[in-house]
């Protein structure tokens, strides 16, 4: 009798116990489900030319999501239908609500007359507006390696990922000159003008300017503006920075100077001297020759010096280049002859070195030409009239200058203290220094890496068959930090 009387109590505990725990596990489920769509939902959004349609497919593709996460009946549930809504909270931002309720059974409990009960809950997600800079290296040793058309395809693919009338997307291209090829908008899906349409342009050839094609991007999200968006360029490349933009100064005295057997500067050398080279035979700026007793007022010339190697000491330097490309095919075009009258690279660019003095300790933007690989840098010696000032003729120290300017013009976009961008940068083949791509990332493995500062993140595709996966990864990096 005891125990008669006691289950009177004890099976409404049991099965409050058991009711209980059967509607927590839906409910974490459902929880699950609406976290899982609201997601799914913010990371859609990219699907249609306008905004009605992209809500429209990105909360078809939640609700998609949600059902494979809360599968209908079940444990025996019902109503269990998602509403998915899609506003904007702040500037530039979208925010996705997905809410549910689903009627659970209950089992022990129905001794007390309660045959069901509900549960509910909800996911929340927001999505920044994303401004991206897709900077790509068009040089020549794309060709060389066969990447050039695959680079294409896969940054077509990358670009589709975004959001058409939020989002912007641009492009700067770059050989030894750099051309702003696409300028950032929202619109870059317009069949009329897409970016896929100017990235069907590129042309590879040239050399590496990576210094330079960077700013150009950096200023345009500069112009932009808009600090409470993700800020981002993408840097694609091939090979180590070996060309830089500055306004270089011309050589008033003679000197000696190095060269090799493909340069014209010694006149038949065989083999690598080093040679006296007269004064510049460069026109001055009041129009007088070398030979004029008046010569030597000169405004230092802006332009394009490339052909930078790692390896070589004593290799060709080419130049000057308009730092400016002509169109999309790139083209490597010499600066102006009213600028160079006279001047030993008129005849050939690869006599520049007869007429550039030094390399300056800034470049055409401001940035400085002094960094991390300094230890290497040549400069001219005690006694020389140019003493202590970084020489024009080592194609080692020319590529060393290109890449603590490819650095320091990364650092100066992170460190940005109101618009500050994130790096990611690619590196294909066998040709790519890791550390300058890791460290203008600011990437966590690089030994430089800068915790208090914008992380990005350096992906390495060994082969073109990898340049897709590099893109994917970045996209997925890109994406988690849009949501």
């Amino acid at each position: 009798m005891l125990t008669a009387l006691m289950l009177v109590g004890t099976i409404p505990i049991v099965g409050l116990a058991i009711d209980a725990g059967l509607l927590y596990l839906i409910r974490a489920r459902l929880s699950s489900a609406c976290d899982a769509a609201a997601l799914a939902t913010a990371r859609n959004l990219n699907l249609g030319m306008n905004l009605a349609d992209q809500i429209a497919n990105a909360t078809a593709r939640g609700t998609a999501f949600f059902n494979a996460n809360f599968p209908s009946g079940y444990l025996g549930t019902a109503s269990a239908t998602p509403t998915i809504s899609v506003e904007q909270t702040a500037m530039n931002t979208l925010s996705v609500t997905t809410s549910a309720t689903a009627t659970a059974n209950l089992y022990f409990l129905r001794v007390l007359g309660t045959t069901a009960t509900l549960t509910s809950s909800t996911g929340r997600a927001s999505r920044r507006d994303v401004n991206v800079m897709l900077v790509l290296d068009r040089s020549a040793s794309m060709n060389v390696s066969s990447a050039c058309t695959p680079m294409i395809v896969a940054s077509k693919t990358f670009s589709d990922l975004f959001m058409q009338d939020r989002d912007r997307l641009g492009m700067v291209t770059f050989g030894g000159t750099v051309f702003n090829a696409y300028a950032p908008t929202r619109d870059f899906k317009n069949p009329v003008s897409s970016i896929n349409a100017a990235i069907d342009q590129v042309v590879c050839t040239g050399q590496t300017n990576t210094a330079h094609a960077y700013w150009n991007a950096y200023q345009q999200l500069v112009a932009i503006n808009q600090p409470l968006a993700l800020n981002v360029i993408i840097l694609f490349t091939d090979g180590i920075p070996n060309t830089l933009t500055a306004r270089f100064p011309i050589r008033t005295i003679p000197d000696v100077r190095r060269d090799n057997p493909s340069s014209w500067i010694c006149g038949g050398a065989t083999s690598y001297v080093e040679c006296l080279i007269p004064r510049s035979p460069c026109q001055d700026d009041n129009g007088f020759p070398s030979g004029h007793a008046s010569w030597g007022t000169f405004a230092p010339k802006l332009g394009v010096l490339t052909g930078g190697n790692l390896a070589v000491v004593a290799g060709d330097t080419f130049g000057l280049l308009n730092p400016t490309a002509t169109g999309p095919s790139g083209g490597e075009p010499m600066i102006g002859t009213a600028s160079r009258v006279g001047c030993g690279m008129t005849g050939h660019q690869r006599r520049v070195r007869e007429d550039i003095a030094f390399i300056p300790a800034q470049d055409a933007n401001g940035i400085s030409t002094s960094g991390y690989l300094d230890s290497g840098v040549e400069r001219f010696p005690t006694g020389h009239p140019y003493a202590g000032q970084v020489r024009p003729d080592n194609p080692t120290t020319l590529s060393r200058v290109a890449m603590n300017l490819s650095d320091n013009v990364a650092a100066m976009a992170r460190n940005n203290p109101t618009l500050p961008v994130v790096t990611y940068t690619i590196g294909l083949g066998t040709l790519v220094d890791h550390d300058i791509l890791r460290r203008m990332a600011n990437d966590p493995t690089s030994p430089s890496y800068d915790s208090s500062r914008v992380s990005g993140l350096y992906v390495y595709a060994p082969t073109v068959d990898q340049i897709n996966a590099a893109y994917a990864r970045i996209a997925s990096e890109v994406l988690r930090l849009a949501l």
